[in-house]
């Protein structure tokens, strides 16, 4: 199974009200994702995407959804909240095959202690930095969700 584990893009500050959750995507935020996006079509047909339900993990989500035309509806999960463990995800999403392609759109360091996880390197969530709208494709048996091998790791600022 192929999983790419997604930053959401560059977000506000702080938004209007102050409250974390409803912070939005900058102007950059969404041009980064749009970037992001289009650099998934050259090599992956994705299955589905779930995101945090954050509105700035939700606007990424909806900008990857509106380009990539995953294969199944783009679903919110609270196990994708900031401060969650996502690899509590595994159990759902290892009904996929292992030719599918999972997006996850979460936060960081979450998104970083997953990689490792899934890669089976142990750490603190600091091997990989995701930078804002970054993210990693990693391929990992759906079996066990261990001794996953990256495909690629990749930033906005870099495509």
């Amino acid at each position: 199974m192929k999983i790419i584990i997604a930053r959401h893009g560059e977000a506000e500050p702080v938004s209007p009200g102050g409250n974390d959750r409803q912070r939005r995507l900058t102007h950059k935020g969404e041009g980064d994702v749009h970037k992001m996006a289009r650099f998934f079509q050259t090599g992956f047909k994705i299955t589905k995407i779930y995101h945090s339900p954050y509105v700035r993990t939700t606007d990424t989500a909806k900008i990857y959804t509106d380009i990539l035309h995953p294969d199944r509806e783009t679903e919110s999960l609270d196990y994708l909240e900031a401060g969650q463990d996502i690899s509590r995800v595994c159990p759902l999403i290892k009904e996929y095959t292992n030719s599918d392609t999972i997006l996850l759109v979460g936060h960081s360091p979450d998104v970083s202690l997953f990689a490792e996880k899934l890669l089976g390197i142990g750490g603190v969530g600091k091997s990989f930095l995701f930078s804002p709208g970054a993210a990693l494709a990693v391929n990992v048996p759906r079996e066990k969700f261990l001794d996953g091998q990256i495909i690629w790791f990749v930033c906005p600022d870099f495509l």
